[in-house]
């Protein structure tokens, strides 16, 4: 039971890498506008900002880095296995 739902998990997380691999260059672009968005609102409201920036970050982190792909698709793939019921 436990081999069958690490497997299913295993094999989601594959998928979450090549999708987001695949969309890289797409994911990069929407960050960098979410970048200059949160930079312009940050002297209109600070907190409008501020919660535009840190998206900003992970989606440029995103386009940049590999390892972010690897450890955001484990944890999509861990949250979306988390209360699945194989019985």
């Amino acid at each position: 039971m436990s081999n069958r739902r690490r497997l299913a998990r295993e094999r989601l997380e594959y998928y979450l890498v090549y999708l987001i691999l695949a969309y890289r260059h797409l994911i990069l672009i929407v960050g960098l506008l979410l970048l200059a968005y949160a930079v312009t609102n940050i002297s209109v409201n600070r907190i409008v900002g501020f919660a535009a920036l840190i998206p900003a970050i992970f989606l440029i982190l995103l386009g940049n880095s590999y390892n972010a792909v690897i450890y955001t698709a484990r944890l999509g793939a861990w949250i979306a296995t988390l209360w699945r019921n194989d019985d």
